[in-house]
């Protein structure tokens, strides 16, 4: 089997969440598309985590799958759970434990900036998701909406604390 199969040649793909192929465009694959390139930026910032980064590592694996899940939520709604806003939100608290007082400028370690980055695709992903429960009937992904919020806040405050662990100083605005 080859890994091209030329059927989105004509500008349409398949939508797994739908069971039905739609332009490439549609809603739903914006989504899953914002997701795909936060997952991918996750992957790259765990690549440049140094070897004593263990936990990081893990935990941005499990973030990994967590979004992949969501991928199929808006019609699936079983994938993403409050147990996982859970494990989520408790996670912040582990690496959050230190509040900032003012804006910094996302960077630091190329870890931690690459973390930022996929902080950001998860809030476009975020949005992508409000629109889509804008504009179709029936769906409504509580959860889904909910863990990408916090992940995003997640990733954040693993991006701090990697950079506070490597001696790094934020930078202010």
């Amino acid at each position: 089997m080859s890994l091209y199969t030329r059927t989105g040649d004509q500008g349409t793909t398949y939508c797994a969440v739908l069971k039905q192929r739609v332009p490439k465009d549609h809603p739903i694959i914006e989504f899953v598309g914002a997701l795909d390139e936060a997952n991918s930026m996750l992957g790259l910032a765990k690549s440049l985590l140094p070897e004593t980064f263990k936990e990081e590592s893990q935990i941005i694996e499990n973030v990994q799958r967590l979004i992949f899940n969501a991928g199929f939520s808006p019609l699936t709604p079983d994938k993403i759970g409050s147990k996982d806003i859970e494990w989520t939100e408790k996670t912040i608290d582990r690496f959050y434990s230190n509040p900032l007082r003012h804006f910094i400028l996302p960077g630091g370690h190329p870890a931690s900036a690459a973390l930022h980055v996929a902080r950001t695709v998860l809030r476009r992903a975020e949005r992508r998701l409000v629109a889509i429960q804008n504009s179709t009937p029936g769906i409504y992904p509580e959860y889904t909406l909910k863990l990408l919020n916090r992940l995003s806040d997640l990733l954040f405050a693993l991006a701090l604390n990697i950079n506070s662990r490597l001696g790094i100083q934020e930078t202010p605005l």
